[in-house]
Order: structure tokens, then sequence, then C-alpha cells
């Protein structure tokens, strides 16, 4: 079976290390595994986190 990449996208998730940590694990369990790329956080003032999701939406041929 045959895919092509439609589109690479970026979901963003913002506040306390534990909310965001609850909703890219809720996020990741309904995303495809073939379309995940990457996941990238970052320290923001007041002790928040910033989690930024890479995925690709994919097409099968």
């Amino acid at each position: 079976m045959e895919y092509k990449v439609r589109k690479v996208r970026t979901k963003i998730f913002t506040g306390s290390p534990n909310e965001v940590e609850e909703q890219v694990n809720v996020f990741l369990n309904t995303l495809d595994q073939m379309n995940f790329v990457d996941v990238k956080v970052a320290n923001l003032d007041g002790g928040m986190i910033s989690a930024v999701v890479v995925y690709k939406v994919v097409q099968k041929l």
C-alpha cells in the first residue's frame, strides 16, 4: 500500500506541564503512528510550557 504526504501540520498545546502532558498524550493516541513526526517542548514564564506536535496528513494511493 502506498501513501502520499498531503500536508505537514503542527498542533500547539500550552499550559501547566501536567495539563500539556495529558493533552499531548490524548492527541498522540488519536494520531496514527505513521503520521507522527516530532514533539518539541519549550519552557515559558510562570511555570508554563508549550509543546508543538508535528505530524503528517497522508492519503492512500
